[in-house]
């Protein structure tokens, strides 16, 4: 699949489709489908249409709360907004690390109406409480505040399918455990159905399921939940934009750890042509 990345603006074929919505490499940044899919709709919620990420003009009144980010996409949304990007370590929480570093959804140690927009991309499978998490999104966003989400799910499947038993202090697992993330040590307590956007509902969200599908940026068709804190939920229009191609400095070092990570002799002949120079 071949299309323009709307995090750094590169075009050409995307990387490793058989992994679906974790797959379709940028050659750039190394962003997936799930990532753009994301920022396409950060897009839409701060009105900047369809530009990459990288062109955004700053406003940095917008408060974003994320946790887990990965990628490259988390340095830009740091020089464009206030970004709280957030990891969660029960250890240096209890310790007093500062929340715009280490935060745990279940407890946000933050004032109500604090954040413009909260983003939890395949996170809140592996929260143990998630209905807490919810309710601590909903307390910290700002009226007309939103919430992106995303989480494997399915639409066509009526209920949450639950891995683990938390009703006690100890998990306890129905099901085989399954991990994702994280190197592959991440528990999952639950796969998600269509009973999640009640859920939302009750919690005080309006919700909109967006099956969303970019073929211009590589991106196949894939559940976001969008939920906002207000009676109704609305989007400003969908904008195409053009875009234009220029040097991503902020991404040279990113790149560089992407060559020497998954291609050594790659970083060793960069570093020849390099020095050629």
């Amino acid at each position: 699949m071949t299309g323009q990345c709307n995090i750094c603006g590169w075009q050409g074929e995307f990387l490793h489709p058989d992994q679906e919505r974790e797959g379709l490499h940028c050659g750039n940044c190394a962003s997936s489908a799930r990532y753009r899919a994301v920022i396409y709709w950060l897009g839409r919620v701060t009105g900047r249409n369809d530009r990459p990420l990288h062109e955004w003009n700053p406003d940095r009144s917008i408060a974003i709360l994320e946790s887990s980010a990965r990628g490259s996409y988390p340095m830009m949304l740091a020089d464009k907004f206030d970004y709280y990007e957030t990891e969660f370590d029960p250890e240096k929480i209890a310790a007093g690390a500062p929340p715009r570093r280490y935060a745990d959804f279940q407890r946000l140690g933050f004032a109500d109406n604090t954040f413009d927009i909260a983003i939890a991309s395949d996170v809140f499978e592996h929260v143990r409480d998630d209905a807490a998490g919810y309710r601590e999104i909903l307390r910290t966003l700002k009226p007309q505040g939103t919430f992106i989400l995303t989480v494997p799910y399915a639409h066509q499947q009526a209920r949450t399918v639950t891995r683990i038993d938390t009703s006690g202090p100890a998990d306890v697992h129905i099901l085989e455990p399954e991990y994702h993330g994280g190197g592959g040590h991440t528990i999952t307590y639950r796969n998600y159905g269509r009973d999640l956007l009640p859920l939302l509902r009750q919690t005080g969200f309006s919700v909109m399921h967006a099956v969303t599908d970019l073929p211009r940026h590589a991106v196949p068709p894939m559940s976001v939940i969008l939920a906002q804190k207000s009676d109704y939920i609305e989007f400003p229009a969908d904008g195409q934009g053009s875009g234009t191609m220029r040097p991503l400095g902020l991404l040279i070092p990113y790149r560089l750890f992407l060559l020497l990570k998954f291609n050594a002799q790659g970083f060793l002949r960069f570093l020849r042509a390099f020095a050629r120079r």
